[in-house]
């Protein structure tokens, strides 16, 4: 079985976090795993950082978020080999996908300009 606790994060060392609980006299975790999602700047986790997170009874353990509910506000970039959106529209930069029109264009094979 495992127990979830809150505590501090005393140190970060790669993908493990070592935590001290917020239980008075509690000693500090042996090494837990910091999930992917909450590593680099999507986590922001630093030394101080409150969170939550589970611990075995074989000294294992992964973090389960951050105690303030916060995030990097930093997702990285997704790569995919096709992307369908079946309802509504795709807009990057403020052009519309589905909406956008193009200036130059001429018949033939040449180029068109930019989006409008």
């Amino acid at each position: 079985m495992g127990n979830i606790n809150k505590g501090t994060i005393a140190s970060i060392s790669g993908n493990t976090a070592r935590v001290v609980p917020s239980d008075a006299g509690a000693k500090p975790t042996a090494k837990i795993t910091i999930p992917w999602h909450l590593r680099g700047s999507t986590g922001n986790l630093s030394k101080g950082t409150a969170v939550v997170y589970v611990e075995f009874d074989d000294s294992t353990g992964l973090l389960l978020g951050r105690a303030d509910g916060e995030w990097g506000c930093y997702l990285p970039s997704l790569t995919a080999g096709n992307i369908n959106v079946p309802k509504g529209d795709v807009t990057a930069r403020g052009i519309s996908l589905s909406g956008h029109t193009h200036g130059g264009v001429e018949t033939g094979s040449g180029s068109t300009k930019k989006p409008n």
